[in-house]
């Protein structure tokens, strides 16, 4: 097991040695600046996860699932898809797995006030395949947001059709039978539809796990085998991604080895996120790989792509080397137009934060902006950036947990970690940095838990980001954001015209006075989870007329000035180029 032995006394000198910093004054006291309150049970989201035995000997019961916001029922408000896993039978001390699909996911509409009801049966929502990705996106271009849900087991597409969720999985060409830990839709050819990803994890089967089912025992503790890099004897061996081309009508077509998305060592894959890291008008695609380089394919243009993940700086850590990557958090976080990647990493590595130069290379500064020596001993998964209190900064929140419940036992940290979140801020040189301010930011991130998929939104359409938190063997929190306002705020909505209805791929730039916001419009980013389709704009406190300008995926450009302040801004891509 890697690493195991070096906990305790050995992290203060190893934070010393790598260089570790914790600017902006470490953990943040005195004025409470967040505030974070768990209403799920009030809200009536009471799903609870299932993810196998808890004793967790096999790699499948460790990683757990995502949840979606979306407008299930086309009524203007978010409702809530909550995903689960399964319960697990160790059949002869574990020499074969019975997977016993006693749970379902869970469909949750709102009635506003975030107050929600189950209409799970009513809805045909509730599946009970082993789930870990949930993706939304409209792939038959109706205007009725669709369900692509990754699993442990065959994939599964619900189509919507004004609320009510039929499988049309083998219709579709879909149904992937790999492990699928990530999913992600994009026009990555310019044709106007959408293409889907799929990032596999491992080649598990639960009749015959590794070793025959025996674990690795350490003085008398035994732990599950983790991915092939990390055990050495070839266990858990990586899986194919794969790559549809879609119709716009929902129809799929595999088309990975076509794409040049298809390589020549088969991975062990998380997140999968399309951005356009590079600029110049099309998506690219960043995949999270467990313990091997990450990878960055670069689009050529003609959606056909090349793997430049060593060259561009994104494939390892600051030391150089692969990390246990799991989420990828995209987003603009220096303010400078172009997207930059929060990766979660493993226990005893820190998070690495790759930030872009415009042309998309990439360079770890996690240390530099104080991320790197408060994730030192945690393992992250979801999560992502967001400007929890409006002051025109963007914030951001990690869901941690171990894969091992006695990982203390073997000098690892512990199964239940607290779910971290930082505030920007700005240093004495103007420089951000990142101030772990999760001790003062109220009680709904109190609870130590083992977390994993992380969903953002603003489900009360209030005007801040609350947040959808999957624990393992529990129900989920969701956390109302209550925090005192630094500014203004403005939400942008979109409806692109075509197949891609959610404008998926689109850019928004935002500016006020002498700042710009620049977002890209993708639900699909961080682990396992959809966010709010709407994009969210936190403003500051500056005065100033607000010009909105919004970058099409089809290239057009279309300007919005003098635009309201506190409110939702619904744009509509247009026939015709407007400049």
């Amino acid at each position: 097991m890697r690493e195991v032995g070096r906990k305790g006394a050995s992290i203060g000198a190893f934070l010393a040695l790598t260089g570790f910093v914790a600017c902006g004054g470490g953990i943040l006291a005195g004025e409470a600046r967040f505030e974070f309150v768990d209403v799920a049970a009030e809200a009536g989201i009471d799903v609870v996860h299932r993810s196998g035995d808890p004793r967790r000997w096999y790699i499948p019961e460790s990683n757990g699932c995502g949840a979606a916001w979306l407008d299930a029922d086309g009524d203007g408000d978010l409702d809530l898809f909550v995903g689960n896993g399964s319960g697990v039978r160790y059949v002869d001390d574990g020499a074969r797995l019975e997977v016993l699909h006693d749970a379902t996911s869970r469909l949750y509409r709102n009635d506003g006030g975030l107050s929600f009801t189950d209409i799970t049966e009513a809805s045909g929502a509730g599946i009970s395949s082993w789930i870990n990705a949930v993706s939304v996106a409209d792939v038959e271009g109706d205007g009725d947001p669709d369900l692509y849900l990754a699993c442990f087991g065959p994939d599964v597409l619900l189509r919507n059709d004004g609320g009510v969720f039929t499988d049309v999985t083998e219709q579709a060409g879909l149904g992937c039978e790999l492990w699928g830990a990530g999913a992600s839709f994009a026009d990555t050819d310019g044709d106007g539809d959408l293409d889907l990803y799929v990032a596999n994890y491992v080649i598990f089967d639960p009749e015959h796990p590794p070793d025959g089912g025996r674990r690795q025992d350490f003085d008398g503790v035994e732990v599950g085998y983790g991915p092939e890099e990390e055990n050495g004897r070839g266990f858990n061996p990586g899986a194919a991604d794969v790559f549809y081309r879609g119709d716009g009508r929902g129809q799929f077509t595999e088309a990975t080895a076509e794409a040049g998305l298809a390589l020549e060592k088969d991975l062990c894959s998380y997140a999968a996120v399309f951005s356009d890291v590079d600029g110049d008008g099309d998506v690219d695609l960043l995949v999270a790989n467990d313990l091997q380089p990450t990878n960055l394919f670069v689009n050529r243009g003609d959606g056909t792509f090349a793997e430049e993940g060593v060259e561009r700086g994104f494939a390892f850590g600051a030391e150089g080397a692969a990390t246990a990557a799991m989420g990828l958090f995209v987003a603009d976080v220096d303010g400078d137009g172009d997207q930059d990647v929060l990766r979660t990493n493993f226990d005893m590595e820190p998070n690495s934060l790759h930030l872009n130069d415009g042309r998309g290379f990439f360079r770890d500064r996690a240390s530099e902006y104080g991320l790197a020596a408060p994730s030192f001993d945690k393992l992250g998964w979801g999560g992502g950036f967001f400007d929890a209190d409006c002051d025109g900064d963007l914030d951001l929140l990690v869901a941690n947990g171990h894969v091992m419940p006695n990982a203390e036992e073997i000098g690892l940290h512990a199964w239940a970690q607290p779910t971290q979140l930082f505030e920007a801020v700005s240093e004495a040189d103007g420089s951000l940095c990142y101030r772990d301010a999760t001790a003062n930011a109220g009680g709904g991130l109190e609870p130590l838990r083992s977390a994993r998929g992380v969903a953002l939104g603003d489900p009360d359409d209030d005007g801040d980001i609350d947040v959808l938190i999957v624990d393992l063997d529990r129900a989920p929190r969701l956390l109302e954001n209550r925090s005192p306002r630094r500014g203004r705020w403005l939400a942008v909505g979109l409806a692109g015209r075509g197949p891609n209805t959610a404008a998926l791929g689109a850019t928004v730039r935002v500016r006020a006075g002498e700042r710009a916001w620049t977002r890209e419009m993708r639900t699909i980013d961080g682990l396992y989870s959809s966010h709010d389709p709407r994009l969210h704009f936190g403003l500051g406190a500056g005065d100033g007329p607000v010009t909105v300008e919004v970058r099409w995926p089809d290239g057009m450009t279309q300007v919005i000035e003098d635009v309201a302040c506190d409110e939702l801004l619904l744009v509509e891509q247009p026939e015709k180029p407007t400049r």
